[in-house]
């Protein structure tokens, strides 16, 4: 819930009907005082597609789908075209707020000991096969 008017930091702000994008719809605001109209930053500010497709796409590349598949995955299950690129691009721009501490810090890991994050793969399959 928008508070106060980005603009002129009133408070004195109304419901103003509603902005429709591809897929998405948001709240229209009106500030009485400025004269403005604002809709409120849920962080996905201009983007043509919806929050969901672009936080599954990229939860699926985290979970080590290469671009090629989770483009695949967006167009087969979702009907969403997409280019790798732009995957690669929502990755770059949200991945740091999507995952947890206890990830960034997994992630930081496998890239400082790559040869030891397969060692410890391997071992968990040996583990299992036994």
């Amino acid at each position: 819930m928008v508070r106060f008017c980005p603009e002129c930091k009133s408070k004195n702000i109304w419901k103003r009907g509603f902005r429709f994008n591809k897929g998405n719809k948001k709240q229209k605001y009106h500030c009485k005082d400025c004269e403005s109209w604002f809709v409120e930053d849920d962080g996905f500010k201009r983007m043509r597609f919806k929050k969901e497709i672009i936080v599954k796409a990229i939860h699926q590349h985290i979970d080590g789908f290469s671009l090629f598949k989770v483009q695949y995955h967006l167009w087969q299950h979702e009907g969403v075209k997409v280019s790798r690129k732009t995957i690669l691009l929502w990755e770059r721009k949200y991945s740091d707020f999507l995952k947890s501490d206890k990830q960034k810090s997994q992630a930081n890991y496998q890239r400082k000991y790559p040869i030891m994050m397969k060692n410890i793969s391997k071992l968990r399959k040996r583990i299992i096969m036994i």
